[in-house]
């Protein structure tokens, strides 16, 4: 007997497909969090915003791929809505893994961080990370003016 709904068995091969091809995503990066390792960090007196510059540098040298990691971070506010960015008094270290060393960066700035299916984010404690999620919205391109310099 024929399939009368063939078109739902494809929606649900495709829904299947894209779900696994994210969850593989995640699992490079969480990959990547557990096998890269970092030679040699000094963070003295740093901002955190900077330091997130340093740490995506290191990556990318220690992936063999040469791609490294999306770090990004969620700047903290303090009690007036103004944005800190905080600074690691001292953090030296050699031959540490990504994870503690994001583990002790965090420590030393009050933030948290989670895997994402496309990067590492780095957020305030105070904030709900796991209620947090990535959109991604598509639109055509002659849907934004260029911005032409001048």
């Amino acid at each position: 007997m024929k399939n009368p709904f063939p078109s739902i068995s494809c929606i649900l091969l495709l829904l299947a497909f894209s779900l696994t091809a994210a969850d593989d995503s995640a699992n490079s990066i969480r990959l990547k969090l557990e096998t890269l390792k970092i030679e040699n960090i000094e963070l003295k007196d740093t901002k955190l915003s900077d330091a997130v510059a340093i740490i995506r540098d290191l990556c990318k040298k220690a992936d063999p791929g040469g791609k490294g990691l999306n770090i990004s971070f969620i700047a903290p506010k303090d009690d007036t809505g103004k944005t800190l960015d905080p600074v690691i008094d001292d953090i030296s270290l050699t031959d540490i893994p990504l994870k503690d060393l994001l583990r002790y960066v965090c420590e030393a700035t009050g933030m948290s961080y989670r895997a994402d299916k496309f990067s590492l984010i780095i957020f305030p404690k105070t904030m709900a990370g796991d209620k947090m999620e990535t959109r991604t919205f598509k639109f055509r391109p002659d849907a934004v003016n260029p911005v032409e310099k001048k």
